[in-house]
C-alpha cells in the first residue's frame, strides 16, 4: 500500500505529535530514507518513543519496515514519472497501481458473491459518485441482474421498505452524512464503496470497500469517480465469472 495513504487513512487516531510528524513526513517523503529513528525524531522535534508510537499506529513493528516502504513506493514514483506524459496521467497510473494491490482476484471474488447474494440491488452516490451505479444496473442487466439506481431524493424512501435479504450499494468518495444518514434505519444490507476508511458509519455499513486515493484531499479529484467505474468493471467480470462456472 501507499504509505501516505496509509497515514492518511489513520491520522483520526492520531495525537497532536504524531499529527506532527504526519504532517512532516507527507511534505517531504524522502527524510524518511536517509535518517535514523533517533535522527528524524530529533529533526521533527518530537521523543523517539513518539516516533516509534506513530510507526505502530500505522500497522509496522519497527522503523525500517517504514523506511523500506516508504523509499520503494519514492523509487515506483520515480520509475513512472515521464515528464512526457500530463500530471493527470501520472496521477491516474499511480492510482491504478494502488488499487491493483487492494482489488486482488481472491478479494473480488469474495466480492461477487456477496453481490450475488443480495436478492434485490439497490445503488446510489452524490453528484459524480452516482455515475457508478448507473455504470453497474447497465453492465448488470446482461446477467438478467437488476439494479435499481436511487437517487438522493428517493433513498431514504426505498431503504425503509426493504428487507434483510436485499442490498444497497453506495458509493461515496468520503462516505458522506448526506447519503449515509438516509440508509441508517434499513433494514438491507449495504455495501460500502470509499476512500475513507475512517467513516463515521461503521455500525451502518455491512462491508465497506476502501479504493485508494491521493492525498491530500479525494473530493478535489476528478480521478476518484473514474476508479469506481473502474472497480465497477472489475466487478461485472467476476460477477460474470461466477454466473459461468
Amino acid at each position: 500500500m501507499n504509505p501516505l495513504l496509509n497515514m492518511e487513512q489513520h491520522k483520526n487516531q492520531f495525537t497532536q505529535n504524531e499529527l506532527r510528524i504526519y504532517q512532516a513526513i507527507l511534505e517531504n517523503p524522502e527524510q524518511v530514507t536517509y535518517q535514523s529513528t533517533n535522527k528524524l525524531a530529533e529533526n521533527l522535534g518530537v521523543s523517539q518513543p513518539a516516533l516509534t508510537r506513530f510507526i505502530k499506529v500505522l500497522g509496522y513493528q519497527k522503523y525500517q519496515e517504514f523506511r523500506s516502504d516508504i523509499t520503494s513506493w519514492l523509487a515506483r514514483q520515480n520509475t513512472s514519472s515521464n515528464a512526457s506524459r500530463s500530471a493527470y496521467f501520472e496521477r491516474l497510473d499511480a492510482l491504478l497501481k494502488e488499487a491493483e494491490e487492494v482489488l486482488t482476484p481472491s478479494y473480488m471474488k469474495e466480492l461477487a458473491d456477496y453481490v450475488l447474494s443480495g436478492r434485490e440491488l439497490f445503488a446510489s452516490g452524490i453528484g459524480k459518485s452516482i455515475s457508478p451505479a448507473y455504470l453497474m444496473e447497465s453492465l448488470f442487466r446482461k446477467h438478467s441482474i437488476f439494479v435499481h439506481t436511487a437517487d438522493l431524493g428517493t433513498l431514504h424512501e426505498i431503504s425503509d421498505h426493504l428487507e434483510h435479504e436485499d442490498m444497497i450499494i453506495l458509493f461515496s468518495v468520503s462516505a458522506q452524512k448526506e447519503l449515509l444518514s438516509r440508509v441508517e434505519n434499513t433494514e438491507a444490507r449495504i455495501l460500502l464503496i470509499t476512500t475513507n476508511a475512517a467513516h463515521a458509519y461503521q455500525n451502518v455499513v455491512d462491508k465497506t470497500v476502501v479504493l485508494p486515493y491521493l492525498p491530500p484531499d479525494p473530493e478535489l479529484s476528478s480521478i476518484s469517480p473514474v476508479l469506481f467505474n473502474i472497480f465497477v468493471e472489475l466487478l461485472d467480470r467476476y460477477v460474470s465469472k461466477k454466473l459461468s462456472d
